[in-house]
């Protein structure tokens, strides 16, 4: 029998650079809810799409401006976190990658590389950008999702549990509104498979259990959904008939610490500003936590490799 251990925020390591109380950009103080925010992206419909209603209009995004932080965010993209809000608004994978199906909903993750850079104004989001594999910058596996309506499953399989130096460490996806990241240990080769988990917040538990009962080679070891990132930021969203609640988003990605051998999922919990920033993608902001009920810029959940007992 073989036993998965996953852990919290309890079991990292504080030395690797995350911390919780990081200074965070200043921003604004926001309008009341009644004040008119004719810029202001439209809240999310709880789902994951680029064209997503919390999110701009993506048909013809600017190249991000500032001072390019890609290797720093490279070198430790859990520490560059703490200390800086990512931002993967608009980030648009480049074409001619693998694209799941309901049928197929995972792709090789050897062939759904990237190469990702980070620019930062003062001040400002670290904008994240996802361009073909080999450019200059961190080669990362890309985390696919299927618009709204597409389906509800969309992820990659065969990422190694101990990288070869040389290979991608780091997975990367968009911004998260409603939806989740999974983490599976693929039984049959011991490797590992993530999985979008498109609009989670509608029956995401009973789809996750069923999806399983499918999928009897995988076994479950890690998640991140909407109770651990989705927090009403004291807004109420009057675009909507009935009014709802505006809730926090996150920008979720997975890294291997080659130091202590150990993939990690986190989630950066944000919220957006009023407007959108020069290179025309939604300017987040980290929430109010004066308002949130759970103060929490972040998760981490180890994933660690089977062991037999």
């Amino acid at each position: 029998m073989k036993r998965f251990n996953v852990g919290g925020l309890g079991n990292f390591n504080p030395s690797r650079g995350l911390r919780t109380d990081a200074p965070r950009p200043n921003t604004p103080t926001s309008p009341s809810p009644s004040t008119p925010l004719p810029s202001r992206p439209t809240p999310p419909r709880d789902a994951f799409e680029t064209t997503s209603t919390r999110s701009p209009p993506s048909s013809s995004p600017k190249m991000p401006g500032g001072k390019d932080v890609t290797s720093d965010f490279g070198k430790n993209p859990m520490g560059f976190s703490a200390n800086n809000l990512l931002n993967a608004y608009n980030a648009k994978p480049p074409p001619g990658l693998p694209t799941p199906t309901p049928n197929a909903p995972f792709v090789p993750a050897s062939q759904s590389t990237v190469t990702v850079n980070a620019h930062q104004r003062p001040g400002g989001n670290a904008n994240l950008t996802f361009s073909p594999a080999g450019g200059q910058g961190v080669q990362a596996h890309y985390l696919p999702y299927v618009p709204e309506g597409s389906g509800r499953f969309a992820g990659i399989n065969g990422v190694p549990q101990h990288p070869a130096p040389g290979t991608p460490s780091t997975i990367v996806t968009g911004p998260l509104n409603g939806c989740a990241v999974h983490a599976f240990h693929d039984k049959n080769d011991q490797s590992l498979a993530f999985m979008h988990h498109a609009n989670y917040s509608a029956n995401g538990t009973n789809e996750l259990a069923d999806f399983m009962k499918k999928n009897p080679n995988l076994q479950h070891a890690a998640t991140i959904d909407p109770k651990d990132y989705a927090q009403w930021n004291g807004k109420i969203a009057d675009r909507y008939d009935p009014p709802r609640k505006e809730e926090t988003g996150a920008t979720a990605f997975a890294h291997y610490d080659r130091n202590s051998q150990q993939w990690s999922l986190a989630a950066q919990v944000n919220d957006i500003k009023n407007g959108l920033g020069p290179d025309g993608r939604a300017e987040l902001k980290r929430p109010d936590f004066n308002l949130a009920h759970q103060p929490t810029q972040f998760l981490q959940i180890p994933i660690l490799p089977p062991t037999i007992e």
